[in-house]
């Protein structure tokens, strides 16, 4: 028995799916006799350049084909004799076992100068062109630069670029595409009916996915399918095709949005347990997340030539509002690279893991104490009475950051005694309250640097995390009441662009500068932070902040004002205190 894509070859130009715009130029070459001497067919493996040459060599040399007619009537001598591999005018010759140059010069060049024997055109077919050597593509452009006329050269290849520029120029280039999903289904269901087959849709579905838009690949796939008996179940498709679910892929990153690293591990080992291949459900992962990242940029998946059906559909859209952008491109590197780790691991799903750890806990910390972020602050979810033990603990703690000043050092007005001769020294300022009050919104950056360590205190108080990206960043320029502050990275700056964010820290800075100010963030490679000393906290740098791994650590110290000293105990971690708490 005849494998289906040999038994189903398309014997017409109408037979032939997909390829429209290679077809119709055809048709039109053939209708109105203008054959060129020489055509290039390209385009992946499966999609039927062989065939279009074919079918282009039976046209040409058709008997019966009347003029203003394109489609061979594979009744005549010509047609019949092309059908069965028997014309001795029609030569196929397979470039990978025909390298050299002797090759060429016997099977091509000297055959080209004798005229056909039976058919009108001695067609010469030449599949995976590419393979042949430098001095067989010298040998063969003279034949390709001044032809006989009775000769017509079909280049196929899968790969262009390994041709010489010379020999592309002098053909007619025709790339094929990939076969829609669409289309492809059509002519498995068609090859289903003529082959008297029950088949269940999601078994069709399934073998378009694997195939990739590669007719000779679905064709087969649907060959071994057949071999299973004449009703099929999905079930039982299972045995031969690559098992895949989608519901599980969408399931797995429904858990990576909601940072639910305990649910994400057991789906990927419960699918270790009933059988699957982690190799085939990372990469319908990765199909997933592109499909999911095209629908963020684009709703319309069909603008980029994918199509999905409903239930998948709609699974892609809810992911897509539910990821950002960075998480979902940190997702697609991170899954990309573990992919290729699988191959070699000692445990398969070991790189899995580790990616699920990255993503869910890459910005756990940083909701931590986020009040601001409704998806992640365990603050907003906590019962009300953890919530306030929580918050008076933490500032407690941040009290001794910021001591008061010694009641001694506050000088009351009453107390200055100003004699007569002082007075003459006294200069009244004469501004006007207009020109102060634009004095006062024209913001000055040595203002805002002498006050940026209160900034950062006072921003301790209302945001942990803020507080200490703003540690790693640099105040950069003032123009008017805007402040541009400078971070060393993209993810940086959209944790301060966030819109709450945003208005927190400016509000933070606008109470210290008695002056309203609004902040903008800008990515700049080279951050200068300024070197900030708070008594009670050691160094955040780049590194920790990264890490997310926020601590609060101090040394015993004593800090000192000017009539007393003030000691202090190593306070706790205020992160370990808060996760204690629950």
């Amino acid at each position: 028995m005849s494998t289906l894509y040999r038994k189903y070859r398309p014997q017409t130009f109408l037979d032939v799916i997909g390829q429209n715009h290679v077809k119709i130029t055809l048709q039109h070459e053939i209708e109105q006799g203008k054959i060129g001497h020489a055509y290039l067919f390209c385009g992946p493996r499966g999609l039927g350049k062989t065939t279009l040459a074919r079918l282009f060599a039976k046209a040409i040399n058709c008997e019966n084909r009347k003029e203003g007619e394109s489609e061979p009537c594979n009744k005549c001598r010509s047609c019949t004799s092309i059908t069965s591999n028997s014309s001795i005018d029609i030569i196929e010759i397979d470039a990978a076992s025909h390298t050299g140059v002797d090759n060429v010069r016997e099977n091509i060049i000297e055959n080209a100068r004798f005229t056909p024997n039976v058919s009108k055109y001695k067609v010469f077919i030449i599949d995976e062109v590419h393979m042949l050597s430098t001095s067989s593509f010298n040998a063969l452009l003279k034949t390709l630069e001044e032809p006989p006329a009775h000769a017509i050269f079909i280049l196929c290849t899968t790969e262009t670029h390994k041709l010489p520029q010379t020999i592309i120029s002098r053909c007619q280039r025709f790339d094929l595409k990939k076969v829609s999903s669409k289309d492809l289904k059509n002519r498995l269901e068609k090859i289903a009916k003529a082959e008297n087959k029950k088949i269940d849709g999601q078994v069709l579905d399934n073998i378009v996915l694997h195939s990739e838009g590669c007719v000779r690949d679905a064709e087969s796939l649907l060959g071994k399918v057949f071999t299973l008996g004449d009703e099929i179940t999905l079930e039982q498709a299972e045995i031969i095709l690559p098992r895949s679910d989608f519901n599980k892929v969408a399931q797995f990153l429904g858990f990576i949005v909601e940072n639910n690293s305990t649910a994400a591990i057991e789906l990927i080992n419960n699918l270790v347990e009933d059988g699957f291949d982690l190799q085939v459900f990372v990469e319908n992962l990765l199909e997933f997340l592109r499909k999911t990242m095209l629908i963020k940029v684009n709703g319309n998946l069909s603008d980029f030539g994918i199509e999905l059906d409903e239930a998948s559909q709609k699974s892609a859209e809810d992911l897509a509002k539910r990821f950002d952008y960075n998480k979902l491109i940190l997702a697609i590197d991170i899954f990309m690279a573990k992919r290729q780790e699988m191959k070699s691991a000692l445990i398969q799903q070991f790189p899995l893991e580790i990616a699920v750890i990255q993503l869910t806990q890459e910005t756990a910390s940083f909701n931590d104490f986020d009040d601001d972020d409704e998806s992640g602050s365990r603050l907003e979810n906590a019962e009300p009475s953890k919530t306030k033990k929580v918050k008076e603990k933490i500032k407690d703690k941040l009290s001794y950051l910021n001591p008061k000043r010694h009641k001694n050092e506050d000088l009351a007005l009453e107390n200055i005694n100003l004699k007569k001769e002082d007075i003459g020294d006294i200069k009244v300022d004469m501004t006007s309250a207009d020109d102060k009050l634009n004095e006062a919104k024209s913001l000055k950056l040595s203002r805002v640097k002498d006050n940026w360590k209160d900034i950062i205190v006072k921003l301790l108080e209302e945001n942990y995390t803020l507080s200490s990206l703003l540690r790693i960043s640099e105040p950069l320029k003032c123009d008017g009441n805007i402040l541009e502050i400078a971070v060393k990275n993209k993810f940086y700056h959209d944790r301060i662009a966030n819109y709450n964010n945003k208005l927190l820290v400016e509000k933070v800075i606008s109470e210290v500068l008695k002056s309203e100010v609004k902040i903008k963030p800008i990515i700049k490679e080279d951050v200068t932070p300024i070197v900030i000393e708070i008594d009670g906290i050691g160094s955040t740098n780049e590194e920790t902040f990264s890490r997310e791994s926020i601590q609060v650590a101090a040394q015993p110290k004593e800090l000192s004002t000017n009539s007393e000293k003030i000691s202090l105990d190593k306070p706790a971690d205020v992160t370990q205190d808060v996760i204690s708490m629950f």
